[in-house]
């Protein structure tokens, strides 16, 4: 865990929230020395609401039947068809 002071993560508040969001960096803020918050990754104060778990391949070939088999064409035809 980072640890940084409380004048120092004002000045790089930016670059602490970006480095918890995307590499789950943890920074510790300290005041006067001593712990008194901290930057954590979304996943670690709601692990509800935290990046979501890639899927398996039966969930993603259930994903796919859903959606049946369709007509045949693809949307690229679709698209080329409408431009025409």
């Amino acid at each position: 865990m980072r640890k940084a002071s409380f004048t120092q993560t004002k000045a790089h508040l930016s670059e602490y929230v970006d480095a918890a969001e995307h590499r789950g960096t943890r920074v510790l803020i300290l005041r006067h020395g001593k712990a008194a918050a901290a930057i954590v990754p979304v996943s670690v104060a709601d692990p509800g609401r935290g990046p979501k778990r890639p899927r398996s391949a039966e969930e993603i070939a259930s994903l796919y039947a859903a959606l049946g088999p369709g007509d045949g064409e693809s949307a690229v035809d679709d698209l080329l068809a409408g431009r025409r």
